[in-house]
């Protein structure tokens, strides 16, 4: 439950240290007592997005007062390795942080006559959501994502928050654009098909369009500015989310429409086998270890419709016999093979 009390100006001010010893005891306690959820590094950046921070100057100093309040592991934590250690560390800074969100988006409605609950939903590892919006507007969420959406669309456009993939078929309605906010885009449409992948651990986000038409906005990260791109179906555009580089790409969008609503179909574009391997994890939930950064890097197309199992699919990935692939129970561990 949210304390009333808690505000996004008040988390501000105590992000920023210029709230009252009593204002800051509030909060740490709100925030010793929070349960915590699974949410990702992309509610940072929404919520630096939302309270106009261009520079995620708060989110950087919401995160530090978090890792000490809470006790939590520090960010190096995430470079031996254990990002499901990592993950779990951030969770509870960004459920608070994921609050900021709602409250901000509160403050900015033109109607407020009566403030509108919204509902958040979590699609855990193997597993996948369908969420029916208040539009009518059908979610499906994959695994390791989150949605967060108001019950009731009011004003001049449905917006809800997304950290992670999933696949929308929103209704058609002009008056009132629908937008998919994540951590790296924006993604406004007027009714539509189209397929997010934006997880904060992946190097890429991407936005693949089946039917209708979108406007993905991007981002801007360091001195690369916010990018407008219309695409149409049959079209993929990926944001690169550490130079902000964005790509348009084509595909089958009848292989894709299945990929979106299937859990045993996998469709990659020309990917990033580092992200490839955080994919196969949390729809599996296995751990895909890369024990070499280069391979990682190394790009894809591969599609698997027929009811392929991990096994089939990593030995298609080393068709060249260029990886050595071991694996222990749920731990799957890939390095570059010695010549």
């Amino acid at each position: 439950m949210i304390d009333k009390g808690i505000t996004s100006k008040l988390l501000e001010a105590y992000f920023n240290d210029t709230c009252s010893e009593a204002d800051k005891y509030r909060v740490e306690r709100w925030m010793a007592t929070r349960e915590q959820g699974d949410e990702s590094l992309d509610l940072f950046h929404v919520v630096s997005d939302k309270i106009d921070i261009r520079d995620n100057a708060l989110a950087e100093k919401a995160y530090e007062k978090c890792v000490t309040v809470l006790n939590l592991p520090g960010k190096q934590d995430a470079s031996k390795g254990s990002f499901r250690g990592w993950m779990a560390a951030v969770s509870a800074i960004a459920a608070i942080l994921a609050v900021m969100v709602v409250l901000q988006y509160h403050q900015k409605r033109t109607d407020s006559t009566r403030e509108i609950p919204f509902q958040e939903v979590y699609a855990e590892r193997g597993t996948s959501e369908t969420v029916v919006l208040p539009d009518g507007s059908t979610i499906l969420l994959k695994a390791g994502s989150r949605l967060i959406y108001p019950q009731e669309f009011r004003g001049t456009t449905r917006e809800v928050f997304l950290s992670g993939e999933c696949y929308a078929s929103i209704a058609k309605n002009p008056d009132m654009p629908f937008v998919l906010s994540t951590g790296s885009m924006n993604i406004r449409v007027t009714g539509t098909e189209f397929n997010v992948k934006s997880f904060p651990e992946d190097s890429e986000s991407e936005v693949a369009l089946v039917e209708g038409s979108v406007l993905v906005d991007s981002k801007p990260v360091g001195d690369h500015p916010v990018q407008s791109i219309a695409i149409t179906p049959g079209k993929v555009v990926k944001v690169d989310r550490k130079s902000g580089e964005t790509r348009i790409n084509g595909f089958d969008t009848n292989n894709y429409t299945d990929a979106g609503k299937k859990e045993d179909v996998f469709i990659f574009l020309d990917q990033r086998f580092c992200d490839i391997a955080s994919e196969l994890s949390r729809r599996l939930d296995v751990d895909i270890l890369l024990m070499d950064e280069q391979l990682g890097e190394r790009r894809f197309y591969a599609s698997f419709i027929n009811g392929e199992d991990l096994n089939d699919m990593l030995n298609s990935f080393n068709a060249d016999k260029s990886m050595v692939i071991s694996r222990e129970g749920r731990t799957i561990k890939i390095s570059r093979k010695k010549v």
